[in-house]
């Protein structure tokens, strides 16, 4: 059962929670253009989900907060890859990229079907980005110029 989004405001004027139903919910309604969450009650950016997993070790869990997510727009409207913008604390850095997805087959009679691909999702530090992308640079998947001209790009 989906229990939803809780979303906290850190804006202190505000304070308050707020929740998003879905993905699909929050996706569309509860981030600013950057990404980063926002207050569905006073509308600021820099709120957060705070989320814990049990882990496979007993008694471990995972603890993040979700600060931030990243649609990937694709050729299949039914289909969004994302990526949750984490952190270990609540006050720090956003630190880890957590992969997932979301399926909304709603509108043709179906499900909306929320993913994180077989086996769960990865996730990654920034650090661990950039050796991905070396690794890539290396395989020739993407040339060195590729990564120039995208920061290039990005720069404009």
């Amino acid at each position: 059962m989906n229990m939803g989004y809780k979303i906290n405001c850190i804006n202190k004027s505000c304070q308050k929670e707020s929740k998003a139903i879905n993905i699909d919910d929050l996706v569309k309604n509860c981030k600013d253009s950057f990404g980063k969450l926002k207050c569905r009650i006073c509308g600021n950016s820099g709120a957060y989900i705070f989320r814990e997993s049990k882990l496979q070790e007993k008694n471990e869990k995972w603890k993040r907060y979700i600060k931030g997510i990243i649609t990937i727009e694709t050729e299949d409207e039914d289909y969004t890859p994302y990526v949750f913008l984490t952190s270990q604390v609540m006050g720090g850095e956003i630190d880890g990229i957590h992969f997932g997805y979301y399926k909304d087959l709603r509108k043709k009679g179906g499900k909306l079907k929320h993913g994180h691909g077989p086996g769960g999702s990865p996730v990654f530090s920034k650090d661990e980005i950039f050796q991905l992308l070396g690794k890539l640079i290396h395989l020739g998947v993407v040339s060195k110029q590729d990564f120039i001209d995208f920061i290039e790009k990005v720069k404009e």
